[in-house]
């Protein structure tokens, strides 16, 4: 187990003698859990889909959200171009869900709305359909913050999935 000794000369964020590295920063949010979700997004055989962690709850009135989409994601042009998707809170079963749309062999198109349908939705915590209000540029990534359209929870005494140490698993459970 390894400790670093912090020093609190000057404003935060400028005292470090090495600026932090993009593994750095991965291997530190590692220790952070966070829950899963799927994000799909397009119609037709433009429909995509993919998993994402980087997620949060912005305001509530009115209810708006933000997720980080790295700008190389094969939905991220179609999320422009649409500018809505729909938001799948992953149960802690979930986890070959989370796993496939993590890999470069997810269902597009048709077949993945069979998919999400068929598969995903009736296990999923909830489902949230939203329109993007902004895009905000964030480094290989964008940030879109967007309005929650209608809300929908489907089973919410399901413990989510969470991911932590770089693994997927079932989190905290309702009691």
């Amino acid at each position: 187990m390894s400790t670093t000794t912090l020093t609190t000369a000057g404003p935060y964020g400028t005292s470090a003698p090495d600026p932090a590295s993009g593994e750095q920063l991965r291997q530190i949010m590692r220790l952070f859990p966070t829950g899963v979700a799927l994000l799909a997004t397009g119609e037709g055989e433009d429909a995509v889909a993919m998993t994402l962690n980087a997620l949060m709850s912005v305001s509530l009135a009115p209810p708006q959200v933000v997720v980080s989409v790295r700008r190389a994601a094969r939905a991220h042009p179609v999320l422009e171009e649409t500018r809505a998707f729909r938001l799948y809170l992953l149960a802690g079963e979930q986890s070959g869900d989370a796993a496939l749309f993590a890999s470069p062999d997810k269902p597009t198109g048709a077949v993945l709305t069979r998919y999400l349908d068929s598969a995903v939705a009736p296990d999923a915590l909830a489902v949230l359909d939203c329109r993007v209000e902004t895009l905000y540029p964030g480094g290989d990534h964008t940030l879109l913050l967007a309005r929650v359209a209608t809300a929908r929870t489907l089973n919410e005494e399901r413990a989510p999935l969470t991911f932590h140490h770089g693994t997927m698993a079932a989190g905290g459970h309702r009691g």
